[in-house]
C-alpha cells in the first residue's frame, strides 16, 4: 500500500465512525419521536429535546471535520496529523452526544466533548494551510 492510499484509508475509517455515530444519534430522535408521538419540533419532552440537540451539533459539526480530512489526504498530510484530527473529531462527537443526551446543563463529556472538536478543526484549518502554503 502506498502512503496515498494509507492516508485515504485512514479518512475512510474517520468518515465511517462519524456516519455511523450520526446514525445513532439520528435513531435515538426517531426513537423520542415514536416515544413521544411528537413528528415535528420537541414539545416539551426534555429527552426528546436532548437527542434532537446531540443529532442537530453533530450535523452542523461533522462535516467540517470531515471535509478538512479529505483536503489534508489530497494535500498529502502527514498520517500523524490525520489521526490527530480524526481522533479529536471523533471521541469530541461521542463525548458531546453522551453530554448533551443525558441532560440540557453543561456536563464534563459535553464541554471536553466539544473542546475536542474544536481541536480537531483548529488542527485541521491550521494544517490545511501549512500544506497548502508550504
Amino acid at each position: 500500500m502506498t502512503f496515498y492510499s494509507i492516508s485515504l484509508a485512514i479518512v475512510g475509517v474517520y468518515a465511517g465512525l462519524n456516519i455511523l455515530i450520526n446514525l445513532f444519534v439520528a435513531y435515538r430522535v426517531s426513537a423520542n419521536r415514536v416515544r413521544t408521538n411528537v413528528m415535528t419540533g420537541t414539545g416539551d419532552d426534555e429527552k426528546l429535546y436532548n437527542a434532537s440537540r446531540a443529532h442537530i451539533t453533530n450535523v452542523e459539526y461533522t462535516p467540517i471535520g470531515l471535509i478538512g480530512l479529505v483536503v489534508l489526504h489530497m494535500l498529502s498530510a502527514s498520517i500523524i496529523v490525520l489521526h490527530v484530527v480524526g481522533l479529536a473529531l471523533t471521541i469530541g462527537r461521542v463525548l458531546h452526544a453522551i453530554g448533551v443526551s443525558r441532560t440540557g446543563a453543561s456536563t464534563p463529556p459535553r464541554l471536553i466533548g466539544t473542546l475536542l472538536t474544536w481541536v480537531g478543526q483548529l488542527v485541521a484549518g491550521v494544517a490545511c494551510l501549512f500544506y497548502a502554503l508550504v
